[in-house]
């Protein structure tokens, strides 16, 4: 199962988006079904790829079409309520 996300931020006061799709390589031996854990995927996939940033929002959308979006706020990513 694939899993596109895009995460929004900010590098040096310029806000960046990044989006991509996470492959089943990529989460091989992630519990799919905690979505920080997909969230943490993503950033260190981008950080492989010399790509760094003060995330701050991230939109998760699953083959089945459900999007979700959480914030980072207090150190830890909260789902908002919609999307």
């Amino acid at each position: 199962m694939s899993i596109h996300y895009i995460l929004r931020g900010k590098k040096q006061a310029q806000d960046v988006e990044h989006e991509g799709t996470l492959s089943d390589e990529q989460l091989d031996g992630v519990n799919i079904n905690q979505d920080t854990a997909l969230i943490n995927v993503a950033i260190r996939t981008l950080r492989a790829q010399g790509i760094e940033a003060e995330w701050q929002e991230c939109v998760l959308d699953t083959a089945a079409n459900e999007a979700r979006a959480y914030t980072f706020y207090k150190k830890r990513w909260t789902q908002r309520r919609s999307c």
